[in-house]
C-alpha cells in the first residue's frame, strides 16, 4: 500500500537541497553518479565483479551511488522527505542500472537488506511515474 504523502512544503525543498549538498554537490559523488550514468553498462554480476573489483574506482562509483540512494531512500520511505519533490528531481535514483549489481552484492554477503530502502524508493517511484505524466 502507498500512502500518498501531503503537498511539498518549503521545509522539504531545503531539506532536499541540504541533501543536495552533502551528497550530489560533492565531487566524488557527482563524478559517481555521472560515471553510472553515462559510462556503467554491467548487468551481470559475475562480469561486474572481475572488471571492478572492490576497491577499483568503477566499484567505489557503484557503492558511492548505492549509499546515497539508500540516504535518500530511508528519507524517503519513512516520510521525512517528500516524494513528489525527489521523484521529479531525481527519479528512480539510477536504481534501473544497479539493481543486478546490488541484487548479486545481496546474494554475495548474504545481507538481503542491504540498500533495500534504495530499492523499496525505487518501486515507489514507478507507481508514482504513472501517476505523474510528463508536464511537457
Amino acid at each position: 500500500m502507498v500512502i500518498k504523502m501531503s503537498k511539498p512544503t518549503k521545509e522539504d525543498a531545503a531539506l532536499l537541497l541540504q541533501l543536495m549538498a552533502v551528497t550530489i554537490a560533492k565531487e566524488e559523488n557527482k563524478k559517481a553518479m555521472l560515471w553510472v550514468y553515462f559510462e556503467f553498462h554491467e548487468k551481470n554480476y559475475d562480469n561486474f565483479k572481475t572488471k571492478y573489483p572492490m576497491g577499483s574506482e568503477g566499484f567505489n562509483n557503484i557503492m558511492t551511488v548505492a549509499n546515497d540512494g539508500e540516504l535518500v531512500g530511508v528519507l524517503v520511505n519513512n516520510e521525512l522527505l517528500s516524494e513528489d519533490l525527489v521523484f521529479d528531481l531525481y527519479g528512480s535514483l539510477l536504481w534501473e542500472k544497479l539493481e543486478p549489481i546490488i541484487q548479486g552484492m545481496r546474494k554475495d554477503a548474504n545481507k538481503p537488506r542491504l540498500f533495500e530502502n534504495y530499492e523499496v524508493c525505487a518501486k515507489k517511484y514507478q507507481i508514482w511515474e504513472e501517476k505523474n505524466p510528463p508536464k511537457v
